[in-house]
């Protein structure tokens, strides 16, 4: 499954959530995750933050929970900017914006021109949506805005300038509400995929917990769990593996299990092992994926992914779901 692109909206994984960390219930569904994005401010304060993913191949879709404001969520004061989306030349090929005139977000595609969508969707104060939006870019820039799995707006433009694919989304946080004082709203369980659509597709995070088999890097278990990219652990010597229990929402009540991935957050040295891998650990047998190669100039994702049990084959259920999970250097 080489179609994640980005999983999560911790610290360690967007730019400019700092501080913005919150553990209030109304942000996000306790089933998946156990914190959210909570931001508090005014209706013409913007307060942007980012993610970024590598060049896709394919068509792109994020998708995320979103609990609209929780004053005056159904009146926009200003036409304002929900979402923003930047090709790899800093280009804007898209947005989701909000309309005064009509109270309503709609999609906008920008390419030659930009063409604004019809829209069908006004937020309601203090409810909680599901968000999905698609952006296809080649000859046209298409970009589709949904809601709890329903199409409300949809775009496109003109392309012959040779915008490129999406790879970094802006969520700009402007004039989403009317009224004089500050309200607050949240984001989470922000998923962004390479040409599978997130519409109904749900990502539980669990985090390492306990020391499992292995603790062959240096740092252990305490420098990955800390959620401090300062803190690392380290490998000098391929080969060296550090395992863990698993911590956080299990998933039991899932019906469908599309796949399970071991996201690392990984550094090159300046020597030793130049790979790095996740692995599963099951029956005390380890089944290792394929190694990536992150960057020597920062910490960068490396996704290791199943999308079937590799010890037979068979799709996975929750009863099947890995224990012990861990990183293999190499």
């Amino acid at each position: 499954m080489t179609h994640i692109l980005h999983l999560g909206h911790q610290v360690t994984d967007l730019s400019g959530v700092t501080g913005l960390i919150s553990t209030d219930a109304a942000g996000f569904d306790p089933a998946y995750d156990v914190n959210a994005i909570k931001i508090t401010a005014n209706n013409g304060s913007s307060v942007p933050f980012t993610a970024t993913w590598a060049e896709p191949t394919g068509d792109v879709w994020i998708g995320f929970r979103y609990r609209a404001p929780s004053i005056n969520a159904h009146v926009i004061a200003q036409d304002g900017i929900f979402l923003e989306f930047y090709d790899s030349a800093n280009r804007q090929i898209g947005l989701v914006r909000t309309e005064r005139d009509d109270e309503k977000y709609r999609a906008m595609a920008v390419g030659d021109t930009s063409v604004d969508g019809a829209s069908s969707f006004v937020a309601a104060t203090n409810q909680a949506y599901w968000i999905d939006v698609k952006i296809a870019v080649g000859a046209d820039i298409t970009i589709e805005f949904h809601v709890d799995g329903v199409l409300h707006s949809s775009a496109t433009a003109a392309n012959t300038g040779g915008k490129g694919r999406p790879v970094r989304c802006v969520w700009r946080n402007l004039q989403l509400f009317d009224y004089y004082a500050t309200a607050i709203w949240y984001y989470a369980h922000i998923a962004v995929l390479d040409g599978v659509s997130t519409i109904g597709r749900r990502f539980v995070r669990r985090t390492p917990d306990l020391v499992g088999t292995y603790d062959a890097f240096s740092g252990g278990i305490d420098a990955i769990k800390d959620g401090d990219i300062a803190t690392r652990a380290a490998s000098d010597i391929a080969g060296q593996r550090l395992s863990f229990s698993l911590a956080g929402p299990t998933a039991a009540g899932a019906t469908t299990i599309a796949g399970v991935h071991v996201k690392q957050l990984a550094q090159l040295g300046t020597a030793g092992p130049t790979g790095i891998a996740g692995f599963l650990r099951m029956g005390g047998v380890d089944y290792d994926a394929t190694p990536g190669t992150p960057s020597a100039d920062l910490p960068s994702p490396v996704y290791s992914s199943w999308d079937l049990n590799p010890a037979d084959s068979s799709p996975w259920t929750a009863a099947t779901l890995p224990a012990e999970a861990g990183i293999v250097s190499s």
